[in-house]
């Protein structure tokens, strides 16, 4: 009896990543193109490695935990966290089942800062989790030499081993859905953000209205961009700006509309007609 208990408890304990995470050591794998508190919404239906977090159990054994997000489509989102040892790579595993599951997911947010590991998950029926795990290992330098992976940080010598139990904090958020086409992100054309986006809590999705910066102001709702009377269509990063003066009526060469129609800028917003 007393042995089913010890093994209950500690698979509790190994349920929650935050006793594991606590005690990292290195941050690996990151994405190269998403970006902290990003809402994750690309390549629709496609795996993707979010980031991989290296630690060390109370045996000293170093473990890997892999952190892959199933981006929302045709499907709800997945995120599942893989633990693999230590010299394995995150890709070979990136289709197989995780140790632990999260589905029916709307949508994600994450960062990875130098002593935080912060994750959002918003539910179907718009409920919020916000996970903040702190990095108590992690030592980064404040200027990594330019050959050295942004994503990797070396280990201190000293090393927290005693469990760390409760540090995940899991904080349920109340919300209403947002109407369509009420603005959830607001940027302004100068590309600095107003306000931090709320898009995850509308009710049908949403779009964004592109300006040529990295990323544009967001609406709820849902649109054909491209078409008729509709914004136009985003082109590749290499095409936004990067100065903050800009007008939309001198370069609209960040956006593109189908054949036949041609681009006029409202503002610095370009429309199809």
């Amino acid at each position: 009896m007393m042995l089913y208990l010890f093994m209950l408890l500690t698979n509790v304990l190994y349920a929650d990543p935050a006793w594991k995470w606590s005690n990292a050591v290195k941050i690996t794998e990151q994405h190269e193109f998403y970006k902290n508190n990003e809402i994750i919404i690309k390549p629709q239906n496609s795996w993707q490695t979010l980031f991989a977090v290296n630690y060390h159990d109370s045996n000293l054994k170093t473990f890997k935990d892999c952190i892959f997000y199933r981006v929302p489509g045709e499907e709800q989102g997945i995120l599942k966290i893989k633990t693999i040892q230590a010299e394995q790579n995150c890709e070979e595993f990136l289709y197989q089942p995780g140790n632990q599951e999260w589905k029916n997911l709307k949508a994600l947010q994450y960062s990875v800062e130098r002593n935080m590991v912060s994750i959002s998950l918003t539910n179907t029926k718009f409920q919020i989790e916000k996970w903040d795990v702190p990095l108590l290992n992690i030592f980064q330098h404040p200027k990594p030499k330019s050959l050295m992976s942004s994503a990797e940080y070396r280990a201190p010598k000293i090393l927290h081993l005693t469990p760390y139990k409760g540090v995940l904090q899991v904080r349920p958020v109340k919300t209403t859905p947002l109407s369509n086409k009420k603005l959830c992100h607001d940027i302004a054309d100068d590309c600095s953000e107003r306000s931090a986006s709320s898009c995850t809590q509308c009710a049908e999705g949403w779009y964004e209205i592109t300006n040529g910066c990295k990323q544009g102001p967001k609406y709820c709702g849902s649109i054909n961009c491209g078409t008729k009377n509709q914004p136009a269509c985003r082109r590749g990063f290499k095409y936004q700006r990067t100065k903050s003066e800009f007008r939309c009526l001198e370069d609209a060469s960040f956006a593109y509309c189908a054949k036949g129609l041609i681009i006029q800028c409202q503002g610095n917003s370009p429309y199809c007609i």
